[in-house]
């Protein structure tokens, strides 16, 4: 391999690797920004269902209390927690890959059983002290959000102390299900919203191919600043070099206006070729 090639497939490893570095970079800080941007939509999703569970507790349940009352029928439309499933399956209807679900250990019905990660991440809530909420990377590359959901009366179907302290349509509606004889303060399952984190587009970042752009003019611009300053000059002098050793003769000096190693170098070898002339005739009959 000739010097001129070790040098531009220097250069090019050296471009090479300092694209590959921002391609980590890049991608690191990408992934860094799609993943909160997935957890801010999903805290989103979790406060309008907390926003839809309050209004429905607060302001629809006192229209409909009496209703129910004198009737003793259970109308789902006065519970928060009905409130959230229903948002919950609209969502779901309308965004592929989201979904918020409110889910409660002792459940009453499939829509607010947990399933088993569902239950694991309940289970980690209760085992820490203040039950924070967290966010974590599932498998298929979604974004979950979960919040603990602390007993209140209401915030579940049999959220409530006791049996006896439910409102007569809930035992009514509920009164064989598990579930009752929840504690103050306990967590008793979560609310969790999962948002789709996009993938990385390679081909489609225009930063990343601006970075190569801007890498390849670099490269080209260092190969030819070395050609036209170093190696064409280093090849001129290898070529009179090579003339002069074999006694070639008219041989032109070398052009020494230009500074730097190279003039020095052309210098010295013009005065080396005047020693070597000099010597010559000096042995010749």
């Amino acid at each position: 391999m000739t010097l001129r090639l070790k040098i531009y497939a220097t250069l090019g490893v050296i471009a090479l690797v300092g694209y590959l570095a921002l391609l980590a970079s890049i991608t690191h800080g990408d992934r860094t920004a799609r993943v909160a941007s997935a957890e801010r939509s999903a805290r989103l999703m979790i406060v309008q269902a907390d926003a839809a569970d309050q209004y429905t507790r607060h302001e629809i349940a006192p229209l409909l209390d009496s209703a129910m009352h004198s009737r003793l029928v259970f109308i789902p439309q006065s519970a928060g927690f009905y409130a959230v499933e229903t948002q919950g399956r609209q969502i779901e209807r309308a965004l592929e890959g989201y979904r918020l679900r409110r889910v409660v250990l002792d459940s009453t019905g499939p829509a607010d059983t947990p399933d088993g990660w569902e239950r694991d991440a309940i289970m980690r809530l209760r085992g820490t002290p203040d039950g924070a909420p967290f966010a974590e990377l599932r498998p298929d590359g979604a974004l979950a959000y979960v919040v603990p959901l602390t007993m209140q009366d209401g915030i579940c179907a049999t959220c409530y102390p006791s049996r006896d302290q439910a409102p007569l349509s809930v035992r009514d509606a509920f009164g064989s299900a598990k579930g009752f004889d929840r504690h103050p303060g306990e967590i008793v399952g979560a609310t969790i919203a999962t948002v789709p984190v996009a993938p990385f587009n390679l081909f489609g970042n225009a930063s990343l191919l601006l970075a190569a752009l801007v890498l390849l003019i670099c490269w080209a611009s260092a190969c030819l600043l070395i050609e036209f300053m170093v190696l064409r000059p280093l090849s001129q002098i290898a070529t009179v070099a090579e003339r002069v050793s074999l006694g070639a003769p008219d041989v032109e000096e070398f052009d020494t206006r230009s500074g730097g190693e190279i003039g020095a170098l052309t210098l010295s070898f013009n005065r080396l070729r005047r020693s070597m002339e000099t010597a010559m005739a000096l042995v010749r009959p």
